[in-house]
């Protein structure tokens, strides 16, 4: 058969199904905004209708749409959603009268990219998407969901995982937030910090008064920040298949900080350190704490040769803690373990419940009965080695190898995603997670790269520009797609 014979027998198959399709009894929802190939609409009892630009849509109603196209659609509350190429998506209830809104869908393969509208702001969890693994509760948001059933998802990931691996990797997350907290990226942007957030290279990490928060890193190194402090994680590099090649460096700012190391203080010792504004700590596997009373440092005595004798040393050394804790300078105390304090004049070891005050770069530190009686609770932060950390903030997946089960992406807001093992993990912006066939609910610490670089627009990018590239080029920007005739 050649190729005009089979074009006409693919109009004349669409022309008959035009002409069996009913009007469908079922409310009125939404419509159809863009369409790229084959887009069929199917309600229990009635034949399938191929669906086109501006073509309503119904309650009731299941989409398919084809191997190679996709398709934009528009609901009544403002929520718009592109179904990406073998989709099947069904519309179970929209309602958008006052006091009564609900939406309620179904994906039974394939995926979608999606902005909700006015029912996911108004109330809450009244926007659901459920699938065979999982239940989304969308709490006004943008986000992807996408079935991995075969290997589709993990060639895409294959094809995709260099340019992945160029992004900036997640070295940790936020265990615990009590009151604000935010990330100050290199660019000045600000990242409001909560459960569950991700921690990476060069944040620094503030917290408000009265506030604190709890880092659970990768390497299982846990810092809490108390209130009013602040840090700069300069580096954090993890590998435990090449020990010599891990290294961290936290720049203490102002406050307090209470800190546990993990695997890199313990592989190696020598490339953990903590630089603060009068010295940096060396780690031996250790858990201490520092504060500041006042400024960090004390910067009003300019250094006097002199006073780097002998005896001006060991009468430093005597001096005695009251004398010593009227100054500005920074105390640090260890409750395991033991560390090294740099300073300009040389280095002195700090075991294991002992505190030490530094005033400032110049002089050396000196030991002292305890932590003034303002510092000693580190405003109510707790120490981290206390806490029960969920070990699913920082669990690592093969980011090159995808299994199969529904993932979800977050753009922005919030999705909770409820599993089969009855656990339900809430993501939000940036966040992904996994929902996997073998019923596990997981938080992921990467967004997978066929996601992170998906060639499917989301509904904001259909620009009028993106849809006559798409025409022209395809979504793979690069030869026409085939002619497809398919009736799902």
């Amino acid at each position: 058969m050649n190729s005009l014979s089979q074009i006409q027998r693919c109009l004349i198959l669409l022309l008959l199904l035009l002409v069996q399709g009913s009007v469908l009894a079922a409310s009125e929802v939404g419509k159809v905004t863009y369409a790229r190939g084959v887009l069929t609409g199917q309600i229990a009892g009635q034949p399938p209708e191929i669906l086109g630009k501006d073509w309503p849509l119904f309650n009731g109603q299941t989409l398919n749409t084809g191997s190679t196209g996709f398709a934009v659609i528009e609901l009544d509350d403002g929520s718009r959603m592109t179904l990406r190429p073998k989709t099947t998506f069904k519309i179970e209830n929209v309602e958008t009268r006052e006091g009564s809104e609900n939406a309620l869908f179904r994906l039974f393969r394939g995926g979608f990219r999606a902005i909700t509208g006015i029912i996911s702001k108004k109330k809450p969890d009244a926007f659901r998407v459920t699938t065979s693994v999982a239940t989304l509760g969308i709490r006004g948001t943008e986000f992807d969901a996408r079935l991995c059933e075969g290997n589709e998802c993990d060639e895409e990931n294959r094809e995709l995982a260099k340019t992945a691996q160029s992004e900036a990797q997640v070295i940790g997350r936020v265990a615990l937030v009590k009151g604000n907290a935010i990330a100050l990226e290199p660019d000045d942007e600000r990242r409001t910090l909560r459960a569950g957030s991700e921690v990476y290279e060069l944040d620094e990490l503030r917290t408000g008064i009265n506030s604190y928060a709890v880092i659970a890193f990768n390497d299982r190194s846990r810092v809490t920040l108390s209130p009013s402090s602040a840090f700069k994680i300069e580096a954090h590099k993890y590998a435990p298949e090449a020990p010599s090649e891990n290294n961290a460096l936290l720049r203490f700012i102002r406050g307090g900080l209470r800190l546990v190391t993990g695997a890199i203080g313990t592989l190696n010792r020598k490339a953990y350190k903590v630089a603060t504004p009068t010295a940096t700590l060396g780690i031996r596997g250790t858990g201490f704490d520092i504060a500041c009373d006042g400024d960090c440092v004390d910067n009003t005595a300019l250094y006097d040769p002199a006073s780097d004798t002998p005896a001006a040393r060991l009468l430093n050394y005597f001096l005695k803690p009251a004398f010593a804790q009227t100054r500005n300078g920074m105390y640090t105390r260890v409750w395991e373990g033991t560390i090294e304090i740099q300073f300009e004049g040389g280095t002195m070891l700090l075991e294991q419940d002992r505190v030490a005050f530094i005033r400032n770069n110049f002089s050396p530190p000196v030991i002292v009965d305890d932590f003034p009686v303002n510092l000693r609770n580190m405003g109510n932060a707790p120490r981290p080695d206390t806490l029960k950390i969920d070990e699913d903030l920082v669990t690592k997946l093969d980011a090159d190898t995808i299994q199969p089960g529904l993932y979800v992406n977050v753009r922005d807001g919030e999705v909770g995603v409820e599993g089969l093992d009855g656990r339900t993990v809430t993501l939000r912006k940036g966040q992904a997670g996994l929902a996997a066939l073998d019923g596990r609910t997981i938080r992921l610490d990467f967004v997978p790269p066929f996601q992170l670089f998906d060639r499917i627009p989301d509904p904001s990018q259909l620009t009028p520009r993106m849809r006559q590239m798409i025409e022209l080029f395809g979504t793979q920007g690069s030869d026409k797609q085939e002619f497809e005739c398919r009736v799902q």
